[in-house]
């Protein structure tokens, strides 16, 4: 109610980028913070409102890193595209950087940019699966054919987290189904992280379930097509907070969460009280004594250090991201 400015992860960077504000506070987790950070650079002073592992991240915390360095000394030429619900140091070791809104068009932008080469997507399974499809779907309709092979999808449990975002996870493969004998007439609105995503394109591909009732999309997407479309019911397959912000925008139609329980601890940490608070500053060190492994830079419970090395090998990614609609 006392943002500027809503918005998914890709609308945030690109707000962040655009506004040219002296100073934002982000209201979320802190890998969206940071990304902020990593864009604006010194132009903006970056704030969050608590450290990055109370604002956390499954898909952060679940991300080895050494499995990644490890995959690139195997594929020397292969390209790693990682979704931007991630660490500095992971975009980093990334060639690009992808939302769960245009991610397929990353893939498809990758495998035309870098024919005939190795591409892993990261570290989410579930958007990779679906957006792995996606993309495949778009190259074929282009008449380009490649061995899927190719594109290879992150699936390596780390940190006690199994590649995923923890709370997509939650919504099951049942889920989906059970909920739709419940409310037939209600369309189907999927972010392509939950845990029924892969199986729910499966069957739409297969017939099971009508395209026309089967939509993936990011949740800034979810909001624009409950605007625009004519359907009156919507069952929502997301973290049930985006329900109040459909609710509150269409308010004359419908929307169902496939489960209400599926909160996410890390996102509910942002807090009214806190909002009010000086907060963490992000900021861009350079050849920091206190920054010896850029894995893990310094923080206190004033400040969040980014290594300029690392931001600006992360940016390249990000910049690319931003243009690709």
């Amino acid at each position: 109610e006392i943002a500027d400015k809503l918005g998914d992860s890709l609308a945030l960077s690109r707000y962040a980028k655009e506004v040219h504000a002296k100073r934002v506070d982000f209201e979320a987790v802190y890998f969206m913070g940071a990304t902020a950070k990593i864009i604006t650079q010194d132009a903006t002073r970056v704030f969050v409102p608590d450290s990055p592992k109370v604002l956390g991240c499954s898909l952060v915390f679940g991300t080895d890193h050494a499995w990644i360095e490890r995959w690139k000394k195997l594929n020397p030429d292969g390209i790693v595209i990682t979704y931007i619900n991630s660490d500095p140091y992971t975009k980093a070791l990334s060639h690009l950087e992808a939302t769960s809104r245009n991610a397929d068009k990353v893939i498809v932008y990758a495998v035309k940019k870098y024919p005939g080469r190795k591409i892993w997507f990261l570290p989410d399974k579930y958007l990779g699966y679906v957006m792995k499809a996606r993309a495949l779907e778009l190259l074929q309709k282009e008449g380009i054919k490649i061995d899927s092979n190719l594109i290879e999808i992150y699936n390596h449990p780390f940190g006690g987290f199994n590649s995923c975002c923890y709370v997509h996870e939650q919504i099951g493969e049942q889920a989906m189904e059970n909920i739709m004998e419940e409310h037939p007439k209600a369309v189907l609105m999927i972010h392509p992280e939950c845990g029924c995503a892969s199986q729910c394109l499966y069957k739409v591909q297969q017939g099971v379930i009508p395209r026309s009732k089967a939509f993936f999309l990011s949740t800034e997407q979810m909001i624009y097509h409950a605007l625009t479309s004519s359907a009156t019911e919507f069952i929502v397959a997301t973290e049930p907070g985006l329900i109040y912000a459909l609710r509150k925008r269409v308010a004359n139609k419908t929307f169902i969460p496939v489960s209400a329980s599926a909160q996410c601890q890390f996102m509910k940490a942002n807090n009214f009280d806190k909002s009010l608070g000086d907060g963490y500053e992000i900021i861009l060190c350079d050849n920091c004594t206190k920054c010896l492994n850029p894995k893990v830079p310094y923080e206190d419970d004033k400040v969040i250090h980014i290594p300029r090395k690392i931001a600006n090998l992360a940016k390249e990614g990000i910049e690319t991201m931003l243009e690709i609609s």
